[in-house]
């Protein structure tokens, strides 16, 4: 039995299937998984974790990197448009309306640029210190993961057992990835001198912030699936 046979198509394959079936399979024997379950999990997370960050490398195309001011409130409601319909691409199979979870993002960013933090997810901050940039990457980042936390939890609260727990999860989220980020942007940019090492940080947060709300999304999916059947 393939576990991982039928991924989306639009989807990128980056791993090779068949290095990951067998493990995977492992897994499910050894912690009485059922396999079904497993790949419909598995599938959300990788949907979701890489049309997330490949929104995000796309929106640096349309909006360039700056520090608070730089970033109008055109361009936040543009880059979160962009990584809002990404990541309702990913969860149509699994939300009914869906398309609101876009709407959702798009007022959600343009709540943030109108606030003192700005849009977090394509700013650098202006200090050198890297203590200073984990301190407010984690500040700062926990801020902006709760705003869009409360406005996507609206969207799927009466669709998804205990959609509550989505507020905290974005929230940490955000912080960690935010707070990696900039240490990263900082310590490059320190030994390079050249701004771009600001964009490779963000590209690194918005990895993570991929990967991890991926892992939390999926999680409070696969668990409403477990307590429909309960």
């Amino acid at each position: 039995m393939f576990l991982l046979d039928d991924c989306p198509v639009s989807f990128p394959r980056f791993f090779i299937v068949s290095r990951l079936n067998d493990p995977l399979m492992l897994v499910c024997k050894r912690w009485s998984l059922d396999p079904a379950r497993l790949k419909q999990r598995f599938r959300l997370w990788a949907s979701w974790t890489g049309l997330s960050w490949l929104a995000f490398v796309l929106s640096l195309l349309l909006i360039v990197i700056g520090e608070k001011s730089d970033v109008s409130l055109a361009k936040a409601l543009l880059g979160g448009g962009l990584v809002g319909c990404a990541q309702w691409r990913a969860l149509h199979p699994y939300l009914r309306g869906a398309y609101r979870w876009a709407i959702a993002s798009v007022l959600s960013w343009g709540a943030l640029t109108l606030l003192p933090v700005g849009a977090i997810g394509w700013i650098a901050p202006g200090t050198p210190s890297l203590w200073l940039r984990g301190l407010f990457g984690i500040l700062y980042g926990a801020y902006a993961g709760l705003i869009l936390g409360v406005g996507q939890w609206a969207v799927m609260r009466t669709q998804v057992a205990q959609a509550w727990r989505w507020i905290p999860l974005s929230t940490g989220t955000w912080a960690v990835a935010i707070a990696l980020g900039w240490l990263v942007g900082g310590k490059l940019r320190a030994s390079s001198h050249l701004f771009i090492s600001e964009v490779i940080g963000l590209t690194v947060a918005w990895g993570a912030i991929a990967a991890l709300s991926g892992l939390a999304i999926a999680g409070l999916f696969f668990n409403n699936q477990n307590n429909q059947q309960n």
